[in-house]
């Protein structure tokens, strides 16, 4: 264990747990204290039912962030905290770190994201996605994605923040200012309009393709290179390892042999063909 204790005394938490399969499945397993945590309540509540109903014992359950994670566990010291398929949707990554050091320093973190920068398909895939959440809005195909949604643009949700903020931008600088605050929440973006209004400055240009909904900072599958990854960790002395995932081999016949020939090829050329990879964090030495 990269936390160097017996699994019988780790306090672990479940981030953005869903259902909480992850953490009930860590409880069975033997870890000491479970903490399933996820912002909407319709999902806590699921997870309490499962845990009933499955027998499964939890120590605690939060309904909201990691700041709340914070004010619950004040009196609480985590050692390890886990999460699949949430990493990449996380609004702000250098807070969220930040907050895990506060809480503990020796945080050991494993994420999964199916958002591999290495893998050319996945990518060309969500970036699709990414067009689609910016410039179409949500619809039907988008289900199946965490957190997916009917919604307008994030484009002209952005719009019509921009215009309640000043109703006396004109279109095209409404546009403009939609178009350069891409990637930004509801507050990030007025402080962008504020900052305008004083000084006449725009902000610099976004990046391309990653892109957040507005009104709740979750981004759409954000792909950040492992490069950056290992910034953001090591911005709050976290050193990270980054991992292949796996595809799942219980299949029969033909689909089975594919999925195992697969993964062969990513223990062989590494994350360019992982469906997914762990991020694993621990305090660097």
């Amino acid at each position: 264990m990269n936390s160097g204790l017996k699994k019988e005394s780790i306090t672990l938490i479940d981030y953005g747990a869903g259902n909480g399969l992850l953490g009930l499945f860590a409880k069975f397993c033997g870890f000491g204290k479970i903490i399933i945590n996820d912002i909407d309540n319709s999902f806590i509540k699921s997870a309490q039912t499962l845990a009933i109903g499955l027998n499964i014992s939890v120590d605690q359950f939060i309904t909201g962030d990691i700041s709340t994670i914070q004010k619950e566990c004040f009196f609480i010291k985590p050692d390890a905290i886990v999460g699949t398929d949430i990493i990449e949707h996380i609004y702000n990554l250098n807070s969220f770190f930040t907050s895990i050091k506060e809480m503990n320093s020796n945080m050991v973190s494993v994420f999964t994201t199916g958002s591999n920068p290495e893998n050319y398909f996945k990518v060309k895939k969500l970036r699709a996605l990414q067009f689609k959440d910016e410039h179409n809005g949500g619809i039907a195909d988008d289900f199946g994605f965490v957190y997916s949604q009917f919604h307008p643009s994030y484009f002209q949700i952005r719009k019509d923040i921009i215009s309640a903020i000043n109703p006396e931008f004109d279109e095209m600088l409404i546009i403009k200012m939609a178009k350069l605050t891409r990637g930004l929440n509801r507050e990030d973006i007025k402080q962008v309009v504020l900052q305008y209004e004083k000084t006449g400055q725009f902000p610099n240009e976004p990046e391309p393709f990653n892109t957040c909904n507005p009104l709740t900072g979750s981004w759409t599958e954000r792909i950040l290179s492992i490069k950056e990854y290992h910034k953001i960790y090591k911005n709050s002395n976290f050193s990270t390892q980054v991992l292949p995932g796996f595809y799942n081999i219980y299949y029969k016949g033909v689909k089975r042999f594919l999925m195992v020939f697969i993964n062969n090829l990513a223990s062989i050329f590494g994350l360019k063909f992982a469906p997914f990879i762990f991020i694993v964090g621990k305090r660097c030495e």
